[in-house]
């Protein structure tokens, strides 16, 4: 994979007036945007948003190709894809009009998913172009939504569309945007792909004694805090030999965790505990702070670790 210098990296991405806001407006667009149709402009909602709507359409609602219908508008960022997102929604057969799933609305089991190109179910496309807050309407054919086979269980036949009502409640960044810091002497160096995805390259000296923790994007977002549920790429890397041991970039989506002081090894919380939404940031961890004296699979005893991780989004714990 190519590798571009961090001091070369993102330079697109770094707006001249440092909010979060314009960092997410410099974010390219990854999907094609939303496309409307006069399908989908037959579906109206009635109901505050984050509330369980009341669906109205004639039946049957049929389509050859994916519709979107913006329904309300909201005043958040912009989805472009390749981004995880977070919703509440409401599923029905497009042909009868029965709703066959939905969320509770109250927040315990709002949808974190992460869309982009190449997925079968195309929410990338009927997303992008979305601000977050608002409520649309996504019709979707049904040789995309079920292969043209149905679901029994769901009572779908072969030929019904689908309709899917979301409310977008959150959408997150792709990677770390924000501004460049110059690197530290004697700490890794770390290069990013053309995604963001970070590697390092770990100077031939002794790691360090003690936990180090070192901003290389600044972010323009709100603080992380204990107890917060945090939206994270990250990788992992052995100081003594650089072998990168974890990342969620392998695994092709963010990861979302509420940060425990004891879910986590004391450097990993220590690094994100009071990190801002939007930064990347390097932690240098020592043995005492990390895994210590035992092996922890691949990892040997004793090893001092490096993480590199984009700090994509926080939610407080107070709120849904």
């Amino acid at each position: 994979m190519a590798v571009i210098m961090l001091a070369t990296t993102l330079s697109a991405c770094s707006p001249a007036s440092n909010t979060l806001a314009s960092d997410y407006a410099s974010l390219p667009q990854v999907c094609a945007k939303y496309a409307t149709g006069s399908n989908a402009d037959k579906v109206s909602a009635s109901g505050a948003f984050g509330t369980k709507p009341t669906i109205t359409f004639a039946t049957p609602l049929s389509t050859n190709v994916l519709e979107t219908k913006v329904l309300s508008e909201g005043s958040g960022p912009v989805f472009v894809g390749g981004q995880e997102v977070k919703f509440e929604y409401s599923a029905y057969n497009a042909a009868s009009g029965k709703e066959f799933a939905a969320s509770k609305y109250d927040g315990s089991d709002a949808v974190a998913q992460y869309f982009s190109t190449g997925q079968k179910l195309d929410f990338c496309h009927a997303l992008s172009g979305v601000k977050e807050g608002s409520r649309v309407a996504i019709l979707i054919p049904a040789l995309m939504a079920h292969d043209g086979k149905g679901d029994t269980t769901n009572g779908i036949n072969p030929t019904d569309n689908l309709l899917f009502v979301i409310d977008l409640k959150k959408v997150y960044l792709p990677h770390a945007v924000g501004e460049k810091q110059a690197q530290q002497n004697g700490m890794p160096t770390v290069v990013l792909s053309t995604s963001g995805q970070p590697g390092v390259q770990v100077p031939k000296t002794a790691a360090p004694s003690e936990f180090k923790l070192v901003t290389l994007i600044k972010g323009h977002g709100p603080k992380v805090a204990i107890g917060d549920t945090v939206t994270l790429h990250y990788s992992g890397f052995i100081w003594s030999s650089g072998v990168q041991f974890d990342s969620s970039w392998t695994k092709n989506a963010p990861v979302q965790w509420q940060l425990t002081e004891t879910g986590f090894i004391k450097g990993f919380v220590k690094a994100l505990d009071g990190a801002v939404v939007g930064s990347q940031i390097m932690a240098i961890i020592p043995p005492s702070e990390g895994y210590g004296d035992a092996d922890q699979g691949s990892i040997p005893a004793g090893s001092t670790l490096v993480f590199v991780i984009d700090v994509l989004g926080d939610e407080k714990a107070s709120t849904n």
